[in-house]
């Protein structure tokens, strides 16, 4: 059902789409509730000697979200390169396929009640040709929450997103706000407001910095208190 899936996107790269990832994680399990995190494709992501691979954003949110599904299925596509995934494939002349990206995701569909999928940088980050990271939510129907920054910029981009989500049918179910760059302009007093008045995606979220991410009670307080999840599990 389109209500238990779940694709975290943000309006650029370094809002910290990660740790809201892990945020709503643990928001899900503190409700008693199982919910399975995914993401897709990640690059940067180097190979040791031993060829293991140094798995990010998906190993911390294994690790402190306590999930114990395999690696290679939560992050099924790796790239070496700390590009866009398209760019990253041709660079290292390799393939990406969506089906298979498909398959991994209904095998952890199968497991988990509810599903938090995570994209790479923006909506219209290419995946590959004729393919956008945001075509993943399509495919699996998925409702978008959209992770914006705190500060000055964060209406405008905000909007964008959403106005492109709308054209292609794309459903927005909340938004979340997160200080991640550990903004301090004048703007974060009145952003939160004034983007309310603009659309009628709900706020689910508004999330300080966090500059301890290995802080488990830490996390667990955040999730707590800035994050509303009543208003996308109605």
């Amino acid at each position: 059902m389109p209500d238990k899936i779940f694709f975290v996107t943000g309006i650029d790269t370094n809002v910290g789409k990660t740790l809201v990832s892990l945020l709503l994680l643990i928001s899900f399990k503190k409700r008693g509730l199982d919910a399975g995190y995914m993401k897709p494709v990640e690059t940067g992501v180097k190979i040791g000697e031993n060829g293991a691979k140094n798995y990010l954003d998906g190993e911390f949110i294994k690790l402190y979200g306590g999930l114990t599904d395999d690696p290679d299925v939560i992050t099924p596509y790796t790239f070496q390169s700390p590009l866009s995934p398209y760019a990253a494939m041709k660079k290292e002349g390799k393939e990406l396929c969506i089906k298979e990206i498909l398959f991994k995701f209904y095998d952890l569909n199968k497991i988990h009640e509810y599903m938090l999928v995570e994209g790479a940088g923006g909506m219209l980050v290419p995946l590959k040709k004729n393919h956008f990271i945001i075509d993943i939510a399509k495919y699996i129907d998925a409702d978008v929450i959209l992770v914006t920054k705190s500060g000055l910029g964060m209406i405008n981009q905000t909007l964008l997103n959403i106005e492109y989500a709308k054209s292609r049918d794309i459903r927005i179910s909340g938004i979340i706000i997160n200080n991640a760059l550990n903004e301090n302009d004048e703007s974060l007093l009145s952003n939160k407001e004034i983007l309310s008045e603009f659309t009628d995606v709900p706020i689910i979220g508004d999330i300080p910095h966090i500059s301890n991410f290995k802080n488990t009670s830490l996390l667990d307080d955040f999730a707590l208190n800035y994050i509303d999840l009543n208003k996308i599990l109605l």
